[in-house]
């Protein structure tokens, strides 16, 4: 634990302890805040954000003046940039500014002749802005992702014995969005987006990640005679609202479950237009707030139209299949499979000029081994590597590692690496291929490399590339493999940010699917490894995001400070707005108890919820009574949603709503699974031929996706996620089912 830290916390237990013994303490005497008649845009904005939690907090109106108050003391001035920006800083500090990164932060009381004046600041604008989030912070805000939870009681309001300086430890902290599927960003309008980014810089992070899928909406280039076409949304897979959807109402009378912004857009030129226009919306926000922008792709494959330009493209594996990738005609050296994915990446370059990175996906399930043996002797030539590795090794390795991607599909990721890596390698070689329209570049990444090769990255990575890496796909079995996060050569040497590799840190997973996750301890493992292997950060990977704001409150503190534990860091969450008498006690009860089960249907069955058209009913087509774990899990939701209500009851009314909404959302998740294990029982049922047990079971599984939907509905007006599973579940699960017994009960009435 740095000093730094030590004073950080120290001060935050001290206020946690004055908020109980003062009340409300107004401040006396006039507030200034002192801002560079030519400060930056982002400084501007901290002095903005500044005197609005003031007023929020004290109801005083700070002014806002270009240079500090002379002599006295009767106004208390808070000072905003350094002494690079703000003269009034460089007047009062001097050389006793102290010594801080980019990313440094600094809160600090500093004495004049005219009195104490508190300094808010950082090594950058951006810095500044995280300066002034972390005084609200200190102050009782918490800062929660779908709003601001202001203290019970305010604090007294002092600009003496300031002393806090901050520098992360994990630099790169990076949120993914856009994504697939409708319990995902993929269902968010720019209004949504808008609001969550803002929210994310107050936890300051400091990346976005855009993830992009070949058909969606979000580009269009032409190629070899074809244009795209395919303009749409989570696979093009559809959610009908209509009268038998539970809690109809918070669609507000859409015929249909759709992302807000592209709803009603009818041709493929106007989803287009509306989708571009939501990713620089994104862009433009991002931006304002600080944060740099990449965007990830898939350069090995297209929209399925594409076929026709591509002679014998193969289909690639996913749902719907939807895109096409190279095949046994497309040697990595291809003339043709190169001017393709080169207009592919244009086409991103120029519907977005102002992104700062582009990220370059391996695909997932990769098939294009037809010609490894000869881009793997490519390689070695090229760099050196089969002299150390033998490409049989690394297959062996592959084959026999714990990771989900093991046995014969590690075999095939390794074959699909080493040729996706050859044409990387040959494709990247001309640097004009990553450059903006204004002849620019941007800074280059791959994503999902294979662990296997993560010793000889530094020799297969194009030319001043970073890396993310994927591990395996839930933070629990990632964290049971850490030693080969260790395996990645030179990373303990300072070396730039772009060359730094990240870990993608999966918040709660898809395959998983609408049930509310947790991994928050299975992260701090994470974490910690991250800093040991001298990695440089993580991006976030998840859908539903109303569920993490207890990880994500974890993330954002223990990244300037490494001692911060999850129960600390869920106490600090909750502790200032919701009041004591055991309310954070509950909440973190119930919070251990999400964990539990999102491990448990990870080692059981990672793919239990997972949101595609036989989510539900695969349940009724099982013969056997329902594993023990599943009571498991509905005894954890059970114990949860108890704490959470409880918890929401003895809270103060300004610490309510994040205990309500997750209350409501763990009720949810306790009817869904005594749902499943009705449909499960009906399905055994129908196996032994007692369809009066089977239909009763049916209709109770009903019964059950009803209200836990309803339940959902509660709380999802604001969160397009949360609608997203509750048209997900009514088109997979509800409707089935009630098309199921009324089919039954036709068959029981017509006699034999």
């Amino acid at each position: 634990m740095t000093v730094s830290s030590r004073i950080t916390t120290a001060i935050t237990l001290s206020h946690c302890m004055l908020w109980s013994a003062i009340g409300l303490a107004q401040p006396a005497s006039p507030i200034t805040i002192v801002l560079a008649d030519n400060a930056p845009a982002l400084e501007k904005l901290a002095a903005e954000e500044l005197q609005g939690q003031i007023d929020k907090l004290w109801g005083r109106r700070a002014n806002i003046i270009a240079k500090s108050p002379a002599g006295g003391g009767s106004e208390m001035a808070i000072l905003i940039g350094s002494p690079a920006t703000n003269p009034s800083v460089q007047a009062l500090v001097g050389d006793r500014w102290p010594a801080l990164s980019d990313q440094g932060i600094v809160i600090r009381t500093v004495d004049s002749k005219g009195g104490a004046q508190l300094v808010v600041g950082g090594g950058s604008p951006v810095a500044t802005l995280w300066a002034v989030y972390e005084l609200g912070h200190q102050w009782g805000i918490r800062y929660q992702l779908h709003g601001d939870a202001y203290p019970a009681e305010a604090p007294k309001f002092h600009i003496e014995g300031w002393n806090i300086a901050q520098e992360p430890n994990l630099r790169s902290r990076c949120w993914r969005t856009i994504n697939d599927f409708p319990i995902g960003p993929e269902s968010w309008g720019l209004a949504e987006h808008q609001r969550m980014l803002r929210q994310l810089a107050k936890q300051k992070f400091n990346r976005v990640l855009l993830s992009v899928y070949p058909w969606q909406p979000f580009s269009h280039f032409e190629f070899g005679g074809v244009k795209k076409q395919s303009a749409m949304l989570w696979f093009g897979y559809r959610y009908p609202i209509d009268g038998d959807v539970p809690g109809r109402s918070i669609f507000k009378g859409a015929r249909e479950f759709y992302n807000p912004d592209l709803a009603g857009k009818k041709t493929y030129e106007e989803r287009t237009q509306a989708g571009m226009q939501l990713v620089r919306g994104i862009i433009d926000e991002s931006h304002r707030l600080g944060m740099t922008v990449g965007l990830a792709f898939s350069p090995l494959e297209f929209p399925k139209e594409f076929a026709a330009a591509l002679p014998e493209a193969k289909v690639i594996r996913q749902l719907e299949n939807l895109t096409v990738g190279p095949g046994a005609k497309q040697a990595p050296d291809n003339a043709l499979l190169a001017e393709l994915a080169t207009a592919q990446l244009r086409s991103y370059l120029t519907a977005y000029p102002t992104l700062d990175a582009i990220y370059l996906t391996l695909p997932e399930f990769p098939e294009w081994d037809e010609h490894t043996e000869s881009a793997w002797n490519r390689l070695s030539a090229r760099t050196g590597l089969g002299k150390t590795v033998s490409l049989k090794d690394l297959e062996q390795a592959a084959a026999k590692r714990t990771t989900l991607i093991s046995g014969e599909r590690g075999v095939k990721a390794v074959r699909g690496n080493v040729t996706s890596l050859d044409f990387l390698q040959t494709w990247l070689s001309d640097p004009k291929r990553l450059q903006r329209p204004d002849g620019t570049s941007v800074e280059l990444y791959l994503i999902e490399v294979d662990p296997v090769f993560y010793p000889y990255l530094d020799k297969l990575l194009p030319k001043d590339a970073g890396s993310m890496h994927l591990v395996d796909y839930t933070a629990r079995r990632v964290a049971a493999n850490t030693e080969l996060m260790k395996t990645l050569p030179g990373t303990k040497r300072p070396r730039p940010l772009v060359a730094d590799p990240s870990l993608i840190f999966t918040l709660a997973d898809d395959n998983v699917g609408v049930l509310p996750q947790l991994a928050t301890r299975h992260l701090e493992k994470l974490a910690k490894s991250l800093r040991s292997s001298g990695w440089a950060g993580y991006s976030t990977r998840y859908w539903i995001a109303g569920d993490l704001d207890p990880t994500v409150h974890y993330l954002s503190r223990v990244a300037f400070d490494d001692s911060v534990t999850p129960e600390q860091a869920y106490e600090d969450l909750l502790r200032p707005n919701a009041g004591g008498g055991g309310i954070s006690e509950r909440s973190i009860i119930g919070w251990n108890q999400i964990e539990k089960a999102t491990d448990l249907i990870d080692q059981h069955d990672i793919g239990f919820a997972f949101p595609v058209p036989n989510m539900v009913m695969k349940h009724y087509a099982a013969t056997e009574p329902a594993p023990a774990w599943w009571q498991e899990v509905s005894d954890l939701y059970l114990n949860a949603m108890n704490e959470m209500y409880r918890a929401h009851d003895a809270a103060d009314p300004s610490g309510r709503r994040l205990l309500y909404t997750l209350a409501r959302r763990y009720e949810f998740a306790l009817e869904y699974m005594t749902a499943m294990q009705a449909v499960r029982a009906a399905g055994v049922a129908r196996a032994n031929r007692d369809s009066k047990t089977q239909l009763a079971k049916l209709e109770a599984a009903a019964e059950g996706l009803y209200n836990g939907l309803n339940a959902l509905s509660t709380v999802s007006a604001e969160d397009s996620s949360y609608k997203g599973v509750i048209a997900v579940v009514t088109e997979y699960g509800y409707r089935p089912l009630q098309k199921e017994i009324a089919r039954l009960q036709d068959e029981m009435e017509t006699p034999p």
